[in-house]
C-alpha cells in the first residue's frame, strides 16, 4: 500500500521488478535511470555480487511530480532472480504497490519465466 505522509505532503509508491535471474530487471532500472532527467531521479543503488548479479535488490528513487498538494515519489526496486535468494525476494515484495514482471525472451528459458 502506498505511504501517505500528511505532514510532508508526500505519497510514496513501491514498484517491484520481478522475474527469473538474468532476465533484465537491473537493465530495466539502468535504462530508466539514464533516460530520466537527473533532477527527477535519485542515485541508482545496486547491491551486486562479484559477478554483477543482484544480491538483495536494486533501488531507483524517482520524483514524479505533484498531484493536488502532494509530491509523488516512486521507489523502483528489483528483486533478485536467483531461487536461492527466496527470502530476499519475499522481503523485497512485502508492501509493494505494483509489480513489473520481467521475462526472458529466449525460448530455452521459457520454463524459468
Amino acid at each position: 500500500m502506498s505511504f501517505l505522509n500528511y505532514s510532508t505532503r508526500e505519497i510514496n509508491f513501491k514498484i517491484v521488478y520481478y522475474g527469473p535471474g538474468l532476465s533484465g530487471k537491473t537493465t530495466n532500472l539502468r535504462y530508466i535511470y539514464y533516460k530520466l532527467d537527473p533532477s527527477s531521479r535519485g542515485e541508482l543503488v545496486s547491491l551486486e555480487t562479484e559477478t554483477d548479479r543482484t544480491y538483495f535488490f536494486d533501488l531507483l528513487p524517482i520524483k514524479a511530480g505533484i498531484i493536488g498538494e502532494f509530491k509523488v515519489h516512486f521507489q523502483l526496486i528489483s528483486a533478485p532472480g536467483q531461487v536461492f535468494y527466496e527470502a530476499s525476494r519475499k522481503s523485497v515484495l512485502r508492501g509493494a504497490d505494483g509489480l513489473v514482471f520481467v521475462a526472458d525472451s529466449q525460448i530455452p528459458l521459457l520454463d524459468a519465466n
